[in-house]
């Protein structure tokens, strides 16, 4: 299929479950997503990132071949290409051999400190992934996380606490995926105790359920 074809099936929005197993038996087809991602003006591009990230779930070590356009999706303008490149990333790190994502890991956590909040609760809710597939880099991936609640994120322009809470809500339940392994339990648990006084209940009641299931 050539890319104005996939283009076109992309517009139809046809079944994506059906496109990622084609792309699954045909990995080539990825590079041309990758050419509409960076061409395209419109609003096919969030498709075929969604597609990329589709596979990167079922069959990471096909799209790993892409690692470096992958990361340079992060620097798009667009949020939606980014978030979904954050995630793409995050998959990969079970196939990555070559440690190409230790290459980019500073570039990669920094984005915890953007002051949209979503771009940092997207690289929180997958930073346990990396943990996962990468144990060593644990540490230093706990420390990042846990300066979140000294971060300023904004909403519409201005300083926002209650983002700050709803990322502080998302770093628990990432905590939850890796405590087990974490050579940090203390300022962890640290951490949530303090979510206890949350202005958020809900953030307070994953506090509760994480300190009753881990000290």
């Amino acid at each position: 299929m050539d890319k104005l074809d996939l283009k076109k099936r992309i517009k139809q929005k046809s079944d994506l479950d059906v496109l990622v197993s084609e792309i699954i038996d045909h990995p080539l087809m990825i590079s041309e997503l990758i050419d509409i991602i960076n061409s395209d003006t419109g609003s096919v591009k969030f498709s075929c990132t969604k597609v990329i990230r589709m596979v990167s779930e079922k069959e990471p070590e096909i799209v790993y071949r892409y690692f470096n356009e992958i990361d340079d999706l992060l620097e798009s303008e667009n949020s939606f290409v980014k978030w979904d490149a954050i995630t793409i990333l995050s998959n990969l790190t079970s196939v990555d051999t070559g440690k190409k994502f230790d290459a980019i890991f500073e570039r990669f956590f920094s984005l915890i400190n953007d002051p949209r909040m979503i771009t940092a609760a997207n690289v929180v809710g997958n930073a346990w992934k990396v943990v996962k597939a990468k144990p060593y880099l644990e540490k230093e991936i706990t420390g990042r996380l846990l300066s979140v609640p000294g971060n300023i994120y904004l909403h519409q322009g201005k300083p926002s606490p209650e983002c700050n809470c709803v990322l502080c809500g998302h770093l628990i339940d990432c905590f939850s995926r890796y405590f087990a392994i974490s050579a940090s339990k203390t300022e962890i648990l640290e951490f949530v105790k303090g979510q206890l006084k949350s202005t958020r209940s809900q953030v307070v009641k994953k506090s509760e359920k994480f300190l009753a299931a881990f000290s």
